[in-house]
């Protein structure tokens, strides 16, 4: 019969962002020190887990067995490395917390985490967004096995990685230093070797750095192995400039109500471009003012917004208390509108009216939201899926109408050919249209005849002026027919 023993820790995490030294007195005869450095090409993860090995006998036999096990994580941004403390963000102990996985994707770290729950009922398994701007984490509903895994760099900002020794692989791609310290070669016959028997009485675990014959150690931590009558290994201690860091909850940032919400809620094709219909929404906490990031959002306003994008980019046709009713036709573009006074007005328009775009394109953030395309011939338009809102500096993720998650601000953009151009700007704490308005004061002549509507209501073609353009061709014809007979 096997058992876990688990040995108290007599120092825990500093709660506390600054260095400090930060000693575990664990005693045992052997020592295993995995760690795994996970990069994307610019910071690395660092798990780092330490087993203390020992052996139990029973009745008739004796085996090795894992003592106790402690388990850290660390964030190296290229130039210094930081022991993160989850202890704020999810009221957990250090020496409660397992990390099983981690991956970067689409600009993000995430990490799965296990841990029971500060009254030790229940044990959790579950994915974090770790954002390492602001040290901050969020969780997030995904499994392992749909999570995309992230591209795995054996360099950090041009300087490869090399690990102190090579053991097998974790997290299911990365390559894991293993090692076995111990103070004799006697204290190691019981366990798979090679064993490493320190020379001196500091231990160094660390990882290298190499670029242009250059070479720099990032050390980890050091264990005790100064030399005792028992043979114990007798604890470890991080360096004095790895940085304790606390981590919060992302969505501790604040959020100003009302907030502006936006959302793509229908997409039409057209022959050479489409046609976007957006849900704008004015957004409140409704019955509990007191933690609106957990309430349930009410819409205090709801308009729609019409926009028509091209290869040259987005165009403003206007804005309705209702959806439109949207049809494409012919080459013209059929609207029965709702307006502001009550009525129903039915409109046409014609995108050969259209002069060149003269909005400019602009960089979006890197940000954890979704994106969504639709093709029409040789142009690709994309759009954020996700109903975003928007306050302050920051951009909330709303889904099922409360906030999932807080973003730094990224604006609303439509993606034409890959090149983004923002749809909104901040304007006096809501958001404005960016591009410029088409409407029936548009002088422009099409270079197709334009058809006259038999809709009922009041008919008006947003490029109207070519008609009489057209009549004015047609009577000068006759006339001038006329005068040479």
């Amino acid at each position: 019969m096997r058992r876990v023993a688990l040995l108290p820790i007599a120092i825990l995490l500093l709660a506390v962002p600054v260095s400090a030294t930060y000693y575990v007195r664990v005693p045992s005869p052997l020592y295993e020190v995995k760690y795994s450095v996970l990069s994307n090409g610019t910071e690395a993860l660092v798990h780092l887990s330490l087993l203390q090995w020992g052996i139990t006998c029973g009745m008739s036999d004796c085996w090795p067995e894992v003592y106790s096990n402690q388990d850290y994580l660390l964030y190296f941004n290229g130039s210094r490395l930081y022991l993160i403390n989850f202890t704020p963000a999810l009221g957990v102990p250090p020496e409660g917390m397992a990390y099983k996985g981690a991956t970067f994707v689409n600009g993000s770290w995430y990490v799965e985490m296990e841990y029971y729950q500060p009254d030790c009922s229940t044990q959790v398994d579950r994915f974090y967004r770790l954002d390492t701007k602001h040290f901050c984490v969020e969780p997030v509903n995904v499994s392992w096995f749909w999570l995309p895994k992230g591209k795995v760099s054996d360099y950090i900002n041009g300087w490869r990685i090399e690990l102190q020794s090579l053991g097998p692989g974790e997290w299911g791609y990365a390559n894991v230093s293993d090692l076995w310290i111990a103070l004799s070669e006697s204290a190691g016959k019981w366990f798979p070797g090679p064993i490493t028997v320190p020379s001196s009485s500091v231990f160094p675990v660390y990882f290298i750095l190499k670029k242009n014959g250059h070479a720099k150690n990032i050390t980890l931590l050091y264990l005790n192995t100064t030399n005792n009558s028992k043979g114990l290994v007798q604890g470890f201690w991080f360096p004095n400039d790895v940085k304790i860091i606390n981590v919060t909850v992302c969505r501790d940032v604040s959020v100003r109500f009302p907030l502006t919400a936006i959302q793509v809620d229908d997409v039409y094709r057209g022959r050479a471009g489409v046609l976007l219909v957006v849900d704008y929404e004015v957004l409140s906490p409704g019955m509990c003012p007191w933690n609106p990031l957990n309430c349930t959002l009410v819409p205090d306003m709801i308009s729609y917004y019409l926009f028509y994008v091209s290869s040259s980019g987005p165009y403003f046709l206007g804005a309705y208390p209702e959806e439109p009713v949207v049809e494409f036709e012919n080459s013209l573009w059929r609207f029965k509108l709702y307006l502001w006074n009550g009525s129903v007005e039915n409109a046409t328009f014609n995108p050969a009216c259209l002069n060149e775009s003269s909005a400019s394109p602009v960089e979006v953030p890197n940000a954890s939201i979704e994106w969504t395309s639709v093709k029409v011939g040789n142009l690709t338009v994309s759009y954020p899926t996700e109903f975003l809102g928007f306050s302050n500096n920051h951009t909330v993720v709303i889904l099922k109408g409360k906030i999932s998650k807080v973003l730094p601000y990224v604006p609303f953009t439509v993606g034409v050919n890959g090149k983004f151009y923002p749809l909104f700007r901040p304007s006096n704490g809501t958001l404005k249209p960016v591009p410029p308005r088409v409407g029936s004061d548009l002088n422009c002549t099409p270079s197709t005849p334009l058809k006259t509507s038999t809709t009922k209501g009041e008919n008006r073609e947003i490029c109207g002026p070519g008609v009489f353009l057209l009549l004015t061709l047609i009577i000068s014809l006759f006339l001038f027919g006329k005068f040479e007979r």
